[in-house]
């Protein structure tokens, strides 16, 4: 995929991550929102930096399993598990539910 299909997934993937942080209202997904959006800047800042998938392999592959351990209670999680296949797709890696 072209890296700006990959940002916009990413794009994506990170505004629905936001938006479940400021609104939905399960403590228990909080820190795993936030993990998972620090991750996301991560990501942004590597790839923009390197203008190459290959420079956030590590970390798709870290984020893929913790999406499989921590499943997200929220009523967003449906919505963030998709968003991040979708993503982690784009980026090439065969997405796993470990």
């Amino acid at each position: 995929m072209t890296m700006e299909v990959i940002l916009d997934k990413l794009t994506d993937y990170v505004l629905i991550l936001s938006n479940a942080l400021a609104n939905d209202r399960d403590a228990n997904d909080r820190p795993y929102l936030k993990n998972h959006l620090a991750a996301s800047a991560e990501m942004y800042a590597l790839l923009y930096q390197h203008e190459d998938v290959s420079a956030i392999e590590d970390l798709v592959k870290s984020e893929n399993r913790s999406h499989g351990w921590s499943y997200l209670n929220g009523p967003s999680g449906d919505k963030i598990s998709t968003a991040w296949v979708a993503f982690a797709k784009a980026t090439g890696y065969e997405y796993q539910n470990t």
